[in-house]
């Protein structure tokens, strides 16, 4: 499931799929959640506010229940309308009596502050066709005249005298409280005749502010006003809107409504209750930001504390796994350093657990490894003396056998200087061969035991093989294994130069602590064929000594001399054949200039 090119460790891993089975069903989780708390909340905070308004519209209620009933209670009751239409009529009969009008003020007014008395301050005046008042409260410095030319008190004296008219919002008429209550509410009914003449008319008052204190207006730019059927505000804490226009108004449905709309370049929510007086409206405006604030901040701090836990949990597994891993980490360790060679390294992992057992395991398994190792390179050293005491001792015996016959019968023949000289090179070549037992001589040695051998090989033939060398003086003090160059002059002198005259050049030098000897001869030299096939016999992949027949190890070649550096050098050598048809063979030994430790 990783992108190409990625690499994870085991911890990483581990790591990757804990956070995975946490952080996915988490974030799932809070995304559902954040869902459903949006639709919870709006759904709350539409009823938060219903139950707000239904509050405040039954006290409201109450409010204006209480007009009624005292208007209702001053036009039924017989004394206060016997006495308001015998006023009536002595008015219209300009048969006043002073006396009468003082007994009877007295007997309303105690009836309107009897009826008023266990309610809300409420004004009550009531006014008759001849200009005289009955009221509830002080009435020095009232305007009776002023207040009759009023434009909604003609309204309200054109009403049916069982209709109340709902006069709304007005300046307070009634000097004596109108700075404590700028603004009242106003209703007022008609008292008239069967004739359907007026005789009084009821006016009855209860300050706007009552009304806009049972607002709940606590959160920021939230409004709860009282709306009038035509769209105008009665009641606000804002004292600036009152009979000013509600801009929603037209947003308002004739039922109980609320929903969310823009308004002043954020989202608002709009309820609005219907009160079963004078067809008024009681409406809340409240931003949805601030109405879900203390939902929301509650959910913000639980959706923190889930995010600090997560966090403080990731922080601790993250730990955990690290700490849990550590063996493995440390196993993996060792491992990488084991494969680069490093077989006394041990991981020191223990403990009662699997990876503890692990751990110890792995460690008896590398002493045993090791110890195989030093077993084998013991047994391969032994073996390798064997093999290269078995490779040295495989000079033909028939050609020294030959050889010697040839100088015994020459030398019974003739008896010369010359034939002397040939005893004496084979004397020597043998004594180097039979009776010198050391793995290795030095190159200047070497060379001598070659010059004797071409000696050998010119005394059997008719034509002569030149043999020059052109050695270095730092190159003849280096050790090299014994007879490496005779089976290679051997070769060159039988199958390149064909047992005919010619000649052999030795070179050596050293260059980068490396030990070079190239043998040339200026033979028939070898088709593409044969030079392939020989460097295949002597190529660069080391032999595998166990599965060699006896017949090859017995056969003195080029081979022989592969074998026997790869026995003394391991790896650390090149061999190179070039060779042109015609123009000879040219074999060139690369050697490190110091003969590695056997062990």
């Amino acid at each position: 499931m990783l992108p190409k090119g990625w690499k994870l460790g085991f911890r990483n891993k581990l790591l990757v799929a804990s956070l995975l089975c946490l952080l996915l069903p988490a974030s799932i989780t809070l995304y559902i959640s954040n869902s459903y708390t949006e639709h919870i909340l709006r759904s709350q905070v539409i009823q938060n506010e219903r139950r707000s308004l239904e509050q405040e519209s039954m006290y409201i209620s109450n409010l204006l229940s209480n007009m009624v009933l005292v208007s209702n209670y001053i036009q039924f009751d017989p004394g206060i309308t016997l006495i308001l239409k015998e006023n009536w009529q002595r008015s219209k009969l300009h048969q006043p009596d002073t006396a009468k009008n003082v007994l009877e003020f007295k007997e309303v007014t105690e009836k309107l502050e009897s009826v008023t008395s266990m309610m809300e301050k409420t004004f009550v005046t009531v006014l008759t066709s001849d200009g005289q008042y009955y009221s509830n409260y002080p009435y020095a410095k009232l305007d009776v005249g002023a207040l009759l030319q009023q434009p909604w008190m003609e309204k309200a004296r054109q009403q049916p005298v069982f209709d109340l008219y709902w006069a709304g919002v007005l300046d307070n008429y009634i000097p004596t409280v109108a700075q404590t209550s700028p603004q009242v509410l106003t209703i007022a009914r008609n008292l008239k005749l069967s004739s359907n003449s007026t005789y009084a008319t009821v006016i009855i008052s209860i300050a706007e502010s009552r009304i806009s204190q049972i607002f709940n207006d606590n959160r920021k730019g939230q409004e709860t006003l009282l709306i009038a059927p035509d769209g105008t505000v009665l009641a606000s804490r804002d004292k600036t809107r009152l009979g000013q226009p509600f801009a929603l108004a037209d947003e308002l449905t004739g039922t109980a409504d609320s929903r969310f709309m823009d308004y002043r370049n954020e989202q608002y929510l709009l309820s609005s209750l219907d009160i079963p007086y004078g067809n008024y409206r009681i409406v809340s405006l409240s931003p949805y930001r601030e109405a879900v604030s203390q939902i929301s901040a509650t959910h913000r701090w639980s959706t923190a504390v889930q995010i600090v836990s997560g966090a403080f949990f990731l922080l601790i597994l993250v730990l955990l796994v690290r700490q849990f891993t550590k063996p493995v980490i440390r196993l993996d360790g060792v491992a990488a350093r084991v494969e680069q060679g490093e077989l006394g390294i041990r991981s020191g992992v223990r403990g009662y657990d699997e990876i503890g057992r692990l751990g110890k395991s792995f460690d008896h398994m590398l002493d045993r490894v090791e110890k195989m190792i030093e077993q084998i390179k013991v047994e391969q050293a032994q073996k390798r003396k064997a093999e290269l005491a078995m490779l040295q001792s495989q000079i033909n015996p028939h050609f020294l056998f030959n050889i010697l016959n040839s100088i015994r019968l020459r030398i019974m023949m003739r008896g010369d200087e010359e034939n002397a000289e040939l005893l004496f090179s084979l004397s020597r070549l043998l004594r180097m061969t039979i009776q010198q037992r050391d793995e290795y001589t030095s190159l200047h040695d070497e060379l001598h035991i070659v010059r004797s051998y071409v000696e050998l090989l010119n005394f059997r033939q008719a034509d002569e093989v030149t043999l020059d060398t052109d050695c270095t003086s730092e190159s003849l003090g280096l050790k090299i294994p014994r007879f490496l160059l005779q089976p290679v002059i051997e070769n060159a002198y039988i199958h390149g130069l064909r047992q005919e005259s010619g000649r052999i050049l030795i070179r050596t030098w050293t260059q980068d602590s490396r030990l070079l000897i190239a043998i040339e001869d200026n033979g028939r030299g070898m088709d593409e064929v044969t030079l392939n096939r020989l460097r295949a016999e002597v190529g660069s992949e080391p032999p595998e000594l166990e599965a060699m027949p006896s017949s090859r190890l017995a056969h003195i070649g080029m081979s022989n001399v592969y074998e026997r550096l790869y026995l003394t050098y391991g790896s650390a050598f090149q061999v190179t054949i070039d060779s042109i048809p015609g123009q000879g063979t040219t074999f060139l030994f690369v050697l490190p200039e110091e003969i590695p430790d056997q062990g």
